[in-house]
């Protein structure tokens, strides 16, 4: 009844920025006044934005790191971008946790780019502040850009029990070259809505939007006003939901002797079985 199911901005409609904005400097601890509607773009899904960071910040023959286990997007939007990938392998021994000597290691003339996926898919972890800090160093001292997949974030605050933020801008301050990318689809259910959003300085927002307008235009203005009011909703009862089922499949995976590391967020329990050949 309003009209609003024309074109629209490539980087989102004014008022959804804004809301994002406000919302992380409400929840997000150390912004202090530094996220603003210029550091935000929607885009249709957390999926989207990974593939716009590695592709317009990066050339191909560049190196990008992840982390393993990883979700398969990061490997392939950089091979399709003709992105060289190094990965690090975690384990289950080491409790999902790199080493700052695996970084350093995987670090050469190349390299531009690290992904971080904390509270983790597949593994539900989450680094320590101490290995976050150090990461985030490291990414410091190689002039490296860091895209950091926070889509479970809420999951993380509900499993800690605590209301904070995984944000890396909490470790370190190391906005000029980091790419936050986050998502409707986890925190509110809205996965089949296909809406989230970048958090990033304005040049790269910049850079992203040019190739999101080429694209697509722009997200549907339509599920932006949906996104838009889904900011008001209270969310807990649906982190909490994910919680109670976490909680009792790590009770069903103590109770058959799967071996894991008890997830710290997100919605996932990655086990080692044992089988039989038969």
């Amino acid at each position: 009844d309003k009209g609003y199911g024309k074109y629209g901005p490539a980087k989102g409609i004014t008022e959804l920025r804004k809301a994002l904005a406000e919302s992380e400097e409400a929840n997000v601890e150390f912004c202090d006044g530094r996220c603003t509607e210029e550091n935000i773009m929607i885009c249709p899904g957390a999926r989207f934005a990974v593939y716009l960071a590695i592709t317009t910040l990066l050339n191909p023959g560049d190196e990008i790191i992840v982390i393993e286990p990883a979700w398969p997007a990061y490997k392939d939007c950089a091979l399709n971008a003709g992105i060289k990938v190094r990965t690090i392998k975690t384990t289950l021994e080491t409790k999902w946790e790199p080493s700052i000597e695996q970084i350093n290691n995987a670090i050469n003339e190349n390299t531009k780019m690290i992904i971080l996926n904390y509270p983790n898919n597949p593994t539900g972890k989450f680094l320590p502040d101490d290995m976050m800090k150090n990461i985030i160093g490291t990414a410091k001292e190689h002039d490296l850009y860091v895209l950091s997949d926070e889509i479970y974030d809420d999951y993380w605050k509900v499993r800690e029990k605590e209301v904070r933020r995984a944000g890396i801008w909490s470790w370190g301050g190391y906005e000029e070259k980091s790419i936050i990318t986050k998502s409707f689809s986890k925190s509110h259910a809205m996965t089949g809505y296909r809406i989230g959003y970048v958090i990033a300085e304005p040049s790269i927002i910049e850079k992203m939007s040019k190739l999101q307008a080429l694209s697509l235009t722009n997200v549907s203005e339509p599920i932006q006003y949906a996104a838009l009011q889904a900011l008001e909703a209270d969310v807990s009862g649906n982190t909490e939901i994910i919680n109670s089922r976490l909680e009792i499949l790590i009770k069903i995976a103590k109770d058959i002797g799967l071996e894991f590391i008890e997830p710290d967020g997100a919605m996932y329990l990655f086990a080692r079985t044992k089988y039989k050949n038969f």
